[in-house]
This record gives C-alpha cells, sequence and structure tokens, in this order.
C-alpha cells in the first residue's frame, strides 16, 4: 500500500473514531506529536510507541466530540503526506465548541505510518481551554454523552480484520 492510499484508509477508520482500527495502521515504534503543550491539552506533546499514541486517542476523545473532521490531502512526496483539516470540537464535558483547521504530516515507511505531526494553533486552544476550566470551575457541567470503550478482545479481532480487510468505511 503506498503512503497516500494508507493514509486515506487512517483518515476512513478517524473519521468513524475507530481507534483500534486506526491503530493497525501504526508501527509499534511509532510517534504522534501534537504540538502544543500538556498544561494546554493532557494529551498535547509527543507520544511514543503505539501503546501511547492509543493512550492519547482515546484521551482525545474522552475530551472531544469531533463534530465536524474535514480532511483533505494536499501533498505527498515519497512516503511523506500532508493532510489540511478543518475540524469543529465539541468539549464533552462543557458542551463549547472549538472551530479551526490544523495541518498534520504523516512519514510511512513499510507499509505503516512510523511519525505524525500535527500543527494547530495553540493560542486558540489555550483561550479555549481558559473558558473550560472557568466553565468547570463554576460547575457548568453537561452530561456527556457515551464514548467508545476499550474492549481487549474487540480491539485484537479489530486489528487481525484491518490486516485482512481494506479498513474502515466511513
Amino acid at each position: 500500500m503506498d503512503a497516500r492510499t494508507l493514509v486515506e484508509a487512517i483518515i476512513a477508520c478517524w473519521d468513524t473514531q475507530d481507534v483500534e482500527t486506526t491503530m493497525a495502521y501504526i508501527d509499534d515504534q511509532a510517534v504522534y506529536a501534537l504540538y502544543v503543550s500538556q498544561q494546554t491539552v493532557p494529551f498535547g506533546g509527543v507520544s511514543e510507541g503505539k501503546d501511547a499514541i492509543r493512550a492519547t486517542l482515546y484521551m482525545m476523545l474522552e475530551q472531544f466530540d469531533y463534530l465536524r473532521f474535514d480532511r483533505a490531502i494536499v501533498g505527498v512526496d515519497g512516503d511523506v503526506v500532508r493532510v489540511q483539516t478543518q475540524f469543529k470540537f465539541h468539549h464533552r464535558r462543557t458542551g463549547g465548541n472549538l472551530e479551526g483547521s490544523m495541518r498534520t504530516v504523516f512519514t510511512v515507511k513499510d507499509g505503516l505510518v512510523v511519525r505524525c505531526d500535527e500543527y494547530l494553533d495553540e493560542e486558540l486552544l489555550e483561550a479555549f481551554m481558559r473558558l473550560v476550566h472557568q466553565r468547570e470551575a463554576a460547575n457548568e457541567i453537561v452530561e456527556p454523552p457515551a464514548i467508545p470503550r476499550r474492549d481487549k478482545e474487540k480491539a485484537d479481532q479489530q486489528t487481525s480484520r484491518a490486516s485482512e480487510s481494506e479498513g474502515c468505511k466511513s
């Protein structure tokens, strides 16, 4: 599978918020870097290795619903794929929405992602998270909807199926 096709498969899986099948396309020693500080969001910074990346993705889904996540591949240069994303995130605990755009750079080797770098406006995110903290302090909390839970047996089955099939469908 070439780099573009692999990234398209990852996008299809993430569009359905299917962490486990998304992880089937990630190298065991991969690095995920979200270029915002962990003071801004706990999943900011660098996650090294498949288990750390999985935990980061679940942490994202625990905090945010993806109301809009429109991705477009804007460049492919060998094993490097660049993606532009327009997003609208819904903070699950407070009900606030954050809209913007971000860039993602995937690096592929031997049919798996070995690195993923994501860039978004840290000042915008910091301002949004300050509002979140104010709402939490004022106890302006909403009942969040249910989120996908980790299920080891299901995850193993999905990872196996992803390896055998063409991946996620959105």
